[in-house]
Order: structure tokens, then C-alpha cells, then sequence
């Protein structure tokens, strides 16, 4: 059974006191009263959900928005002091890539660096049915305040994407987004500028940055084994996060917290390498920059590390087939 943080389901309590609302309702077909809902931990997402949908008699379609607007980086909880701590904002977004489903398990977040900076998508285990918007609006707002507390100012040059048909009170977006808003995506997500991602923030803090990590690891490792997940995602997930020049194996090991012999081991064990999973990302750059930019196929074998670009085409055409110059002119 999937769980989520009990921190969501508090603030939609928190606004059924602050408007005189009567909060039996709200627990109606749930196994939640309001005692619990204070004094637990995880909930049963399906509880939440169940709450969710109680929540609209009073509250109506904005439920989201009222989430999203109270929400901020210790609502994520030891994943968030994790993201206060590290050093830039493209670190932060890594750690809730990587350990945001011990915080809520219907959401895996998905980062990935382009040309233009880097984008962040929200994919949902199983389908919430209506209100899976709400968990895309509140999750969308909690990004951004996110963000906005490392870069210390509004971001205004974002994009937000959101999954589902735009909502009768989309006017109500603007009190709450300071990025242009899109609807009818496949998938809820956000586009970051470059200029943001590598501020260096102001809340840095080395120790407590180490440390966090090394305990969401712990705690990852638990969960893994729980799921049956490997090293496999995640290495795959770190490099596609990852700005060029592509992280190598030591450093990629050192932010798991293994050395790089364990690294090598486990991601073999799995039936995988390293050296596989780093040229697959390196091939996906490449067809970017070849269908997406008018960069020379030089500069493209620079970019990606390459000392001489003969060997880039080897290796483009060994991943592809065809050669960089084909592959540009068919995309």
C-alpha cells in the first residue's frame, strides 16, 4: 500500500479550522479521525486521496492551491533539509529526484539537464484519478517556493506544464505562479533556465549537506530493497540530471556514498556498467544537440569530452548506425 507524508492532509485540516468548518466530514470513508492525523506518520495514500475528495464539498476545485500555497522545503521533511543544504539549486533538485518517494510513493520525479537548462517531471506510480491535479498543483508550488528560497528572488523565466485540461479557475493560477502556465502535457512538469540552476545558495551547509545524504542513502537502500530496485535507475537518473561534462565513475559512486569498486559491482550484478549507462547518456546529449542546435559537430565532441571529434563520430555512429551529420539532416 502505497503512503504519503501526513504533512499534505494536515494543511487541508489547518484550512477547515481557519474558516470555522466542521472536520467530521473531512475524515468521512477513511481510517484517519483528526487525532491521528497529528500524531502519526505516514498515512495510507488512499486515505489521502479519500480526504482529498471529502475536502471539495468545502473547499471546492482549488484544493491544490491551498496546499500549494502553504507548502515550502520542510514539507518534505528530511528530504527537504537534505535540498536546503546543498550547495546549488541543480543539487537540490537531484536529491528529490532521488529520495522523493520516502516522502510521498506515488510521485517519482524525474530531472534531466538540456541545452536550455533543465527539466523536472512528475510521474505518478498509479493513476489518482481527479485529484491528481491537486497533487500536480500543490507539487508544482512547492517546486517553485523551492527554488525561489536557493535563488533568492521570484523566477519569473520558468515554465510550468501541467498534465491535465486547464481548469475553470485557471485565473486563480496567477495569484500563485510567477512562471507562464501550459496545460494538455503528458506529463506534469518544469522547465528551468540554466542561469538558475547553479547559483550557489545561500544555505549551503557542508556538514549537515553530507550528512543528509548518507542518511536518505540509508534509508533509500531500505527502500530499494523493499521494491526491488537497483543502482541501475539511479546511476541513469544522476547522469541525465548531470551538466555537461558527464560526472565520472569515481565522483558518481562518492555522491552514492560506495566507492567505486562497490559501484562497479552492484551496477554488474544488475546485468549493467557503468561505461554503458554514461554512454547512453552521452549518445542522448548528442541527438540534442544534433536535432536542437546548429552547434558544429566539433563543438558538439568538445561539449561531451572528446579530445578529437573523429572518435565522437566512431562513437556516434557504433550507438546509431549513421553519422552525426546524417542523423542531423533526417532530424
Amino acid at each position: 500500500m502505497l503512503s504519503i507524508s501526513p504533512v499534505y492532509a494536515r494543511y487541508i485540516l489547518q484550512e477547515f479550522h481557519r474558516r470555522g468548518e466542521d472536520t467530521a466530514p473531512l475524515f468521512r470513508d477513511t481510517t484517519l479521525t483528526e487525532t491521528t492525523l497529528q500524531a502519526g506518520d505516514a498515512i495510507a495514500l488512499d486515505d489521502f486521496n479519500q480526504l482529498l475528495t471529502n475536502g471539495r464539498t468545502a473547499l471546492q476545485d482549488e484544493l491544490g492551491l491551498i496546499i500549494g500555497r502553504q507548502a515550502n522545503v520542510m514539507t518534505l521533511g528530511s528530504v527537504g533539509i537534505a535540498a536546503a543544504a546543498a550547495p546549488t539549486l541543480r543539487e537540490g533538485l537531484r536529491v528529490l529526484e532521488s529520495f522523493s518517494r520516502l516522502h510521498a510513493e506515488q510521485i517519482a520525479v524525474e530531472f534531466r539537464s538540456n541545452l536550455e537548462g533543465a527539466n523536472l517531471l512528475m510521474h505518478f506510480i498509479n493513476t489518482l484519478g481527479e485529484v491528481e491535479r491537486f497533487h500536480s498543483e500543490s507539487g508544482a508550488l512547492l517546486l517553485q517556493a523551492y527554488a525561489e528560497m536557493i535563488c533568492g528572488e521570484p523566477i519569473r523565466d520558468a515554465e510550468f506544464r501541467m498534465h491535465f485540461s486547464q481548469p475553470s479557475y485557471a485565473q486563480k493560477y496567477r495569484e500563485h505562479f510567477h512562471s507562464p502556465i501550459s496545460f494538455g502535457w503528458p506529463t506534469t512538469s518544469v522547465e528551468l533556465p540554466q542561469r538558475w540552476l547553479d547559483r550557489p545558495s545561500p544555505y549551503f551547509h557542508h556538514e549537515q549537506w553530507q550528512q543528509s545524504k548518507l542518511t536518505l542513502e540509508a534509508r533509500m537502500r531500505e527502500y530499494r530493497s523493499q521494491i526491488g530496485g537497483g543502482y541501475i535507475g539511479y546511476v541513469r537518473s544522476h547522469l541525465r540530471a548531470s551538466a555537461l561534462p558527464l560526472p565520472d565513475l569515481a565522483s558518481t559512486a562518492q555522491n552514492l556514498s560506495v566507492s567505486s569498486r562497490t559501484l562497479n559491482r552492484r551496477l554488474n550484478e544488475e546485468g549493467g556498467s557503468f561505461r554503458e549507462l554514461r554512454n547512453s547518456v552521452l549518445c542522448e546529449w548528442a541527438k540534442r544537440y544534433l536535432s536542437e542546435s546548429r552547434t558544429s559537430v566539433e563543438a558538439i565532441a568538445a561539449a561531451l569530452g572528446y579530445e578529437d571529434a573523429s572518435n565522437f563520430r566512431r562513437a556516434f555512429r557504433a550507438w546509431t548506425g549513421v553519422a552525426p551529420g546524417e542523423y542531423r539532416k533526417h532530424h
